[in-house]
């Protein structure tokens, strides 16, 4: 959609309103923020980083689906959610460093790291598709993941094989890339443990903490010095990011391991679902 007058050939008093125009403004190579769009995006972030910080994931799944809604493009909506999720991560993680399993989490985001810059790639190619239908593919594997670990679900163990671990943590990092949305994969392999619920908070909060600065170093690679842009606005929102963090981690710290995962399946359900059924009713696919 054009924004400028100039660029669109009509008279600036003439210019057509759009959804964007309520926003942001975007030149080529910029993005230049107003005061409402800043105060949504300070909105969701708040929200975003109150439900990670009790569950310990979801920042993306939640942000990721309003800030495409609000108009910012893939890799900006990426880079914003990077940042924010790193801060409450590292704040998580530090609170909770006591019950991290440093080993595997140390594995996660080696193996996690190699594969963001797979992603990274498809999301080069996949950046001109329709916000919806990136959406409607992520919602369809969230389904398929939530249903299998609930159809086919096993009790708790000590230790999976290092096969499953291989394939979650290979999965997040190509999500993460592609999406910014790789924590279910990671969720659902610290779900297939006997850990307790701090312990998964702290796994998952270090996974993240560790891995999403080489993430947005790629991203940097990836889309040059115009991701900064997005960056500073992160950094701009960290008092947003904190004061979810100071609501959402007492709530987490109160809850048992059985509502742990009730919780995470309906979040991952509902919002698979959220990305699929909108989708399907504008036929996407037509």
């Amino acid at each position: 959609m054009d924004l400028f007058a100039e660029e669109c050939g009509e008279p600036k008093h003439f210019r057509r309103l759009t959804k964007a125009d309520l926003f942001f403004t975007q030149k080529p190579g910029a993005m230049n923020f107003n005061i409402l769009y800043i105060l949504g995006i300070a909105v969701v972030i708040f929200l975003a980083s109150a439900i990670q910080s009790a569950v310990g994931f979801a920042f993306a799944l939640f942000a990721a689906p309003l800030l495409i809604w609000m108009g910012m493009p893939l890799p900006h909506v990426i880079a914003t959610m990077a940042v924010c999720s790193f801060l409450q991560s590292v704040l998580g993680a530090s609170r909770l460093r006591a019950s991290v399993p440093w080993k595997s989490s140390l594995v996660a985001t080696a193996t996690r790291t190699v594969m963001v810059g797979v992603g990274l790639l498809a999301l080069r190619s996949i950046v001109s598709w329709d916000p919806m239908v990136i959406k409607m593919i992520v919602g369809f594997i969230l389904c398929v993941l939530v249903g299998i670990q609930m159809i086919g679900r096993k009790p708790p163990v000590e230790s999976v094989h290092w096969i499953w671990g291989g394939l979650a943590f290979s999965s997040s990092g190509i999500l993460a890339g592609v999406s910014g949305m790789g924590g279910p994969p990671l969720v659902l392999w610290s779900l297939a443990h006997n850990w307790s619920a701090e312990k998964t908070r702290g796994f998952l909060f270090a996974v993240f903490a560790t891995s999403i600065p080489v993430q947005l170093a790629l991203l940097y690679i990836a889309f040059g010095p115009d991701i900064l842009h997005s960056v500073l606005l992160a950094l701009l929102l960290t008092p947003a990011v904190f004061l979810g963090a100071s609501i959402g981690m007492p709530i987490g710290n109160r809850m048992s391991k059985p509502a742990l995962r009730k919780i995470i399946n309906i979040i991952l359900l509902i919002i698979g679902l959220a990305s699929i059924i909108p989708a399907v009713i504008h036929g996407v696919w037509g």
